[in-house]
Parts: structure tokens; C-alpha cells; sequence
């Protein structure tokens, strides 16, 4: 099973954003149900999904995905703890946007440690 951390921030963001909340209530019910043990295991699910790189050599691997939401309108970022002994995996929020506003973030290269909901 998968748990969302900081559910409440995506919730918020689909008042703020009507137009797209169907599609960020379904997104959570699909990934509740999923049963994840490691990054590849997303991509069976949302194959739109992006695993994030290591930002550079010198850094570990960000251990984040980029996940499109309603035809690639919405964008959120998440970072990944497996927990393969109790096959549980847990998303933190770390970010939540349009497109728009992730192509924005991505010049700066700041989908690697925005952090919004800790």
C-alpha cells in the first residue's frame, strides 16, 4: 500500500483549483491502491511519471518522481520511502503546481529540493 504524506496539500490545491480537482481526488485513490516496492514499480502504474535524476555527480540520488496529472495540466513532486519488509511505500509532498509553473521551477533547478510541505 501507498501512503501520501501531506494529503491535505493536494486537497487544498484542488479547492484552490477547481477545474482540476476530479483528477487529483482520482490520482489519490489510483496511488492509494498501489503497491510499490521500488521506483520502476511507479512507472508500471504512471508510466508518465518522471524519476528524477541525481541532480550531479556529487549528490545521492534525489530519491523524487514528477507525477502529470489531468493530460500533463498539473504537476506534483514527491519524494519516495520503500519500506519493503512491511511493503508499505510512503510519498512526501514536497510540490505542487501547473505546468506552467513547473516549467519555471525546472529552469531553476529546484525540482531537486523544493520542499514546501514538511
Amino acid at each position: 500500500m501507498v501512503e501520501i504524506v501531506s494529503e491535505k496539500h493536494i486537497k487544498e490545491f484542488a479547492v484552490n483549483h477547481a477545474q482540476h480537482a476530479e483528477a487529483l481526488y482520482a490520482w489519490i485513490s489510483i496511488v492509494k491502491n498501489c503497491n510499490w516496492e521500488k521506483p520502476i514499480d511507479i512507472l508500471g502504474d504512471f508510466n508518465s511519471t518522471d524519476i528524477l535524476p541525481k541532480k550531479d555527480n556529487n549528490s545521492k540520488s534525489p530519491e523524487r518522481a514528477v507525477f502529470d496529472v489531468k493530460g500533463n495540466n498539473i504537476r506534483i513532486i514527491i519524494k519516495y520511502q520503500f519500506f519493503p519488509k512491511l511493503k508499505k511505500c510512503k510519498l512526501y509532498l514536497k510540490w505542487i503546481g501547473t505546468h506552467a509553473e513547473y516549467t519555471k521551477l525546472c529552469k531553476k533547478k529546484l525540482q531537486y529540493e523544493i520542499d514546501l510541505f514538511n
